[in-house]
């Protein structure tokens, strides 16, 4: 992940958006090519007339937002960079996109604490309750959900919960998650295009920086192997998010993921893995500009005839309501 500056930087290279930049009720400014600018406010997608954003104007836009970075989109057409204020910025250009396309992604500057987000309706406190057993029982939980549905929220709560006095190591594409914990270090995948750090890396070397408590950002990849192998030989109470439709899909997923790896095991043996790894699915959604948990499952076993997860589902009553569930 490349580092720029901050959110600011961006305002002289977009014409017209200025005013965007600096609006924090903004969350998103997706710009989809010439003249054609959504952005996202309180959950809800609106477009935005930007006639000074042609063709010519978006390309100098990409070029200046990557020369901190010291790179050329016309040598690396697609850039995923992380700005100072933790806000993350998006570009791709020609010919990987027919016209110049810039994301820009504000990171919010309020972490909500586990409290917090039971008192918003997000989470229900019958859940909570199970979360806090499993964690004290140094059990490893899987959060899911789809973008923007909350999963990195939820997960900063929920390393809030760990024990103060124990190690931790976090993982992670860019650094979003917020740990306040005195004994704690954070790996950040990236570096230079001649020797990039990839996730998988960084899973197999935190066990050598001795962690109590394992947390990657998300797990996409073949990585996945890698940490099933870390949660089933310790590091208990530990901690990630994978993208799925629901709890079953996030297992299936994460399966899926480990299958990756190469000179793996049997798919069998995988999700067999994976019920040892993982005891509790918390399942995030995003509906109506709200962000909440719509089911969470303790994971029981892999049943090899019907080839499917077995499961309970863990009960909590949602909330009904325009405000249940946290903000965009």
């Amino acid at each position: 992940m490349s580092h720029a500056s901050g959110i600011e930087h961006l305002r002289p290279f977009l014409p017209g958006l200025e005013s965007l930049l600096s609006d924090p009720s903004i969350s998103e400014v997706m710009i989809n090519g010439p003249h054609a600018v959504w952005i996202e406010r309180e959950g809800r997608l609106i477009t935005y007339p930007a006639p000074d954003l042609d063709g010519e104007a978006l390309m100098r836009a990409a070029i200046q937002i990557c020369r901190p970075l010291s790179l050329d989109p016309a040598r690396t057409p697609t850039i995923d960079a992380r700005l100072a204020d933790g806000s993350r910025v998006a570009v791709c250009v020609p010919p990987a996109s027919p016209e110049v396309a810039i994301t820009v992604r504000r990171f919010g500057n309020r972490s909500f604490s586990a409290e917090d987000l039971v008192e918003m309706g997000s989470l229900p406190p019958e859940l909570l309750e199970e979360i806090c057993k499993t964690l004290r029982s140094r059990h490893n939980i899987l959060v899911s959900g789809g973008t923007g549905s909350g999963k990195t929220t939820l997960l900063n709560a929920l390393i809030a919960l760990l024990p103060k006095g124990e190690r931790i190591v976090t993982i992670e594409d860019t650094l979003e998650l917020r740990v306040d914990h005195g004994n704690a270090v954070r790996f950040e995948a990236g570096g230079g295009e001649d020797s990039p750090v990839t996730i998988r890396d960084l899973v197999k070397h935190a066990l050598r920086h001795r962690p109590d408590h394992i947390v990657v950002g998300e797990v996409r990849g073949a990585e996945a192997a890698d940490l099933l192998q870390a949660l089933n030989t310790g590091h208990g109470g530990s901690l990630t998010t994978v993208h799925a439709n629901n709890c079953e899909g996030a297992l299936q997923r994460l399966a899926s993921c480990a299958m990756m790896a190469e000179g793996g095991l049997p798919w069998e043996a995988v999700c067999r893995s994976v019920v040892d790894g993982i005891s509790m699915v918390v399942h995030m959604t995003r509906r109506e500009g709200r962000r909440f948990v719509e089911d969470a499952i303790s994971v029981g076993s892999y049943s090899l005839d019907k080839k499917r997860f077995t499961w309970k589902p863990i009960e909590f009553e949602l909330l009904s309501g325009r405000n249940r569930g946290l903000p965009p």
